[in-house]
């Protein structure tokens, strides 16, 4: 739907001042719904109206210039009429800004307006971008891209890990920036995981993906679905095929190990939940255990461990807040 600037801001002020009717109130929420962008732009004129509410109605900014540039780039030329008050103090509060240094921000902002979206320790969120596609971001990442994907290309960057569901479009290539790499797909789903400096990991679930070094595009490697594509620090980029079936187990919250090294599984259980676990017995890290844990089973270490260890003849002590110690099982000290 094509919005009028003017028009909203003046339900953007009204809003302020408390005399927004039902329907007005019900036409700024569908627009602050409808972008992202439109919702920072709501917000930031809430501020710098709450920045401007103590100034003097008769203020004069000595910024003039300043201003008519800002002006320029956010609304069309102001009228007088019932609107003027509230274009008043805006102006203000727009002074008030660029006086604090925050002008080039601002402006940078509204003309190529960018979204980052991060996670936390043990947080993972589901981005849904401009074309519909999906990204499944893992823990302590980040993920940015333009709003509205102008451009050549469905550009966006990620620090950390993400898993993407990607929409078709073949006039706009879809390209993850990570690292010292580009993956460039047309439509498929992939993980792309750059935590580590130097290194990332692109591991394709289906369809192709074109992985390669941003210096040297002719470095590349054409990934196929079961496959994955590792580059470590920034030299030779190399193909094998996805062996470990719980690569993307923080995503769909499952683990499953099938005749798997005691050493490895617990290796899995550290990336899962982020926590530390030593085998304090040589001999214990070949003992091999079977077993599929649900997301109603994946609560909390403490209750997967409950569930290993007693198969395989270990013990599990706790040291700290994210270290658990095994041990084989027996009387003990």
């Amino acid at each position: 739907m094509s919005y009028d600037l003017e028009h909203i801001e003046t339900l953007i002020a009204r809003e302020i001042d408390n005399s927004l009717s039902a329907e007005e109130r019900g036409i700024l929420q569908t627009w602050l719904e409808e972008d992202m962008a439109n919702r920072r732009y709501y917000d930031a004129l809430k501020s710098t109206w709450t920045m401007a509410a103590g100034a003097h109605a008769d203020f004069t900014p000595a910024t003039e210039q300043n201003w008519e540039t800002f002006r320029q780039r956010i609304t069309p030329p102001p009228q007088r009429g019932f609107l003027y008050p509230y274009r008043h103090f805006l102006r203000i509060a727009a002074t008030v800004i660029l006086l604090g240094g925050a002008a080039t921000a601002y402006f940078t902002y509204f003309r190529h307006p960018g979204i980052k979206v991060v996670t936390q320790a043990r947080e993972t969120k589901t981005v849904t971008l401009p074309d519909g596609s999906k990204a499944y971001l893992n823990q302590q990442s980040t993920l940015s891209y333009r709003a509205g994907f102008k451009g050549d290309e469905r550009a966006v960057h990620l620090q950390g890990e993400a898993f993407f569901e990607v929409t078709q479009q073949t006039d706009q290539p879809f390209v993850v920036y990570a690292g010292h790499t580009q993956t460039q797909v047309l439509g498929t789903s992939f993980d792309v995981k750059s935590y580590e400096p130097g290194q990332v990991e692109v591991a394709v679930v289906s369809g192709k993906v074109a992985f390669s070094t941003r210096d040297n595009k002719q470095q590349r490697l054409v990934l196929s679905e079961g496959n994955r594509g590792i580059l470590q620090s920034a030299q030779t980029l190399r193909q094998e095929p996805i062996e470990d079936p719980n690569f993307i187990a923080w995503k769909e919250q499952r683990l499953s190990f099938q005749d798997m090294r005691i050493s490895q599984v617990m290796e899995t259980l550290e990336d899962y939940f982020g926590v530390q676990i030593i085998l304090r017995d040589a001999n214990a890290r070949q003992l091999r255990y079977n077993g599929t844990f649900d997301p109603e089973q994946l609560g909390n270490i403490e209750a997967v461990l409950e569930v290993i260890c007693p198969t395989v003849n270990l013990h599990w002590t706790k040291e700290g807040d994210d270290q658990y110690i095994l041990v084989p099982a027996g009387p003990q000290p």
